[in-house]
């Protein structure tokens, strides 16, 4: 005899703080992308490690963006954007494109050395607290056969060749 199922309703709980939210994601490592467009007729880019596929066929891809950028605000008035995936060679391109409340003007919309660029049409833009989501469709890429990604973890950029295994932890790499 199965039992009565009852939905149980917690009380909401509060949203953690957001300093201890920040310290817990940085834990995860991301991959460092530039999110480029065209500002003013001039390229433009800003680093971003929230960049995830999300669909092969269609190619769909997903950055966010806080709401208030130019970046967002130029990427939805023309549609298009691309994302330059950087080689751990270009920490000082992603620094650049982090800094907050500068211009972010850049040479090319694809960054030269990136292991790999694509150029995406808006899909859908997703306003989410604070942040857009932008759906972009993959409408070309391009690829270098060489290098190793970028990455940032705990804040800080860092190589997918650091040994950063704690010490704890070494029996599962061997």
């Amino acid at each position: 005899m199965v039992a009565d199922l009852k939905l149980v309703k917690e009380p909401a709980r509060s949203a953690v703080p957001a300093p201890e939210f920040a310290e817990a994601m940085s834990a995860l490592a991301s991959g460092v992308v530039l999110v480029t467009c065209r500002v003013g007729g001039r390229p433009w880019g800003l680093t971003v490690t929230a960049f995830t596929s999300v669909s092969a066929d269609p190619p769909l891809v997903l950055v966010s963006l806080r709401s208030s950028t130019t970046s967002t605000d130029a990427i939805k008035a023309s549609g298009r954007f691309g994302v330059s995936i950087l080689a751990d060679n270009q920490e000082a391109v992603a620094r650049a494109g982090s800094k907050p409340g500068v211009p972010k003007f850049v040479d090319h919309l694809a960054v030269p050395g990136a292991l790999a660029h694509l150029d995406c049409e808006l899909h859908e833009a997703i306003d989410v607290a604070d942040h857009t989501l932008l759906l972009g469709r993959v409408a070309s890429t391009r690829v270098t056969d060489e290098g190793t990604a970028l990455v940032y973890h705990r804040r800080a950029y860092r190589t997918v060749s650091d040994p950063q295994i704690p010490k704890e932890m070494r029996w599962l790499s061997s």
